[in-house]
């Protein structure tokens, strides 16, 4: 189930609407691809998209599921441009650290 999380941690209401379609709810918001980035390690590789729109929250970003890592599939509602920049990082390192530690995990298995 993906996970909707606002930046501020508070309760987001409309996270039941956003999980079960998070590609129509962010077209019916008026958001759009602004960036996606791969990240690589380990042989494996995760696409991470960010989406822009003019008005509140007006990014949001989104990263797939890695169950070998246990990463749930999310969505963050960020309200600026530096919150966005804070957590596409974040989110980078913690993918890359992921799929290393998966890959480590079956080489010793």
């Amino acid at each position: 189930m993906l996970q909707v999380v606002r930046y501020d941690r508070r309760p987001e209401p409309r996270a039941a609407e956003i999980a079960t379609d998070p590609a129509g709810w962010l077209a019916r918001e008026g958001y759009e691809v602004f960036s996606t980035l791969v990240v690589q390690a380990a042989g494996q590789s995760m696409t991470i998209e960010i989406y822009r729109r003019d008005g509140d929250d007006p990014f949001v970003l989104y990263h797939p599921a890695f169950s070998p890592g246990g990463l749930r599939a999310a969505l963050y509602l960020l309200p600026h441009a530096d919150a966005m920049d804070e957590l596409l990082q974040r989110a980078q390192q913690m993918v890359a650290t992921l799929m290393t530690v998966a890959a480590q995990r079956r080489e010793t298995s």
